[in-house]
């Protein structure tokens, strides 16, 4: 990337913030994924030659460190890289007020990732909890199942191998919203926007994990405007 051969500090941090792919490489380091393949697991079209690229740049920058963990590198952000963080959850703050996602970024599957990423394997109620996610519009695949243990979570795209707790149906649009803290899961539920066959105790998780998103409290700026007009 060509930098802007200005001292202004603002574009000095462009010139590492900004570069195409590096905040979402952020955001995956953020909620820790630490090795290459977990990265890319996490950022859906971005070439592997693309994120060693970035990697490299961001370890000359002071941003991340490589560590070696046997043989397997493993990178963490450094001091930089944290405070930088802050600029990534800053971005997310201003995108969640001020714009709104289109039907074609309605990724189920990055949804559920994330989601895996959000819930503490300490905090489930159970060793181990496996959860059907149906989806029913268009989206490919239109099944996923949240594998979660109190060693890590994950998504599948095929069946586990392990007896499933309960099923969630629902569209990509609806599943996206409760992931995001939009809609709770009540809320869904009432609008038929989302269906939950399981046991009580794996409902009350859902509607806890629907609260997880770091942005969830956000209020769109079209919300807000409109609360003001409605004011007596």
């Amino acid at each position: 990337m060509k930098g802007y051969g200005q001292y202004c500090p603002i574009a000095l941090g462009a010139e590492v913030f900004a570069e195409r792919w590096t905040p979402i490489i952020l955001r995956n380091l953020m909620v820790g994924c630490h090795r290459f393949r977990a990265i890319l697991e996490g950022a859906p079209g971005l070439p592997r030659s693309v994120l060693s690229q970035r990697l490299r740049r961001l370890e000359r920058d002071g941003v991340v460190e490589r560590r070696q963990a046997g043989r397997t590198a493993e990178y963490h952000l450094t001091d930089a890289g944290h405070e930088l963080a802050e600029v990534c959850m800053a971005l997310g703050v201003w995108g969640a007020r001020w714009r709104e996602a289109r039907p074609e970024h309605l990724d189920p599957y990055l949804a559920l990732w994330t989601l895996t990423r959000l819930i503490p394997p300490a905090s489930l109620p159970r060793p181990r909890i496996v959860v059907r996610f149906d989806l029913t519009d268009r989206s490919r695949p239109d099944r996923y199942w949240l594998v979660l243990t109190a060693t890590g979570n994950e998504v599948c795209v095929r069946h586990p191998g392990f007896e499933e707790d309960g099923v969630v149906t629902t569209d990509a649009g609806w599943l996206v919203r409760w992931h995001s803290g939009a809609v709770p899961l009540a809320a869904a539920q009432r609008a038929r926007g989302i269906a939950v066959t399981g046991p009580p105790w794996l409902v009350r998780a859902l509607a806890a994990w629907g609260r997880l998103s770091p942005f969830a409290r956000v209020r769109p700026a079209h919300e807000t405007a409109s609360l003001r007009t409605s004011a007596p």
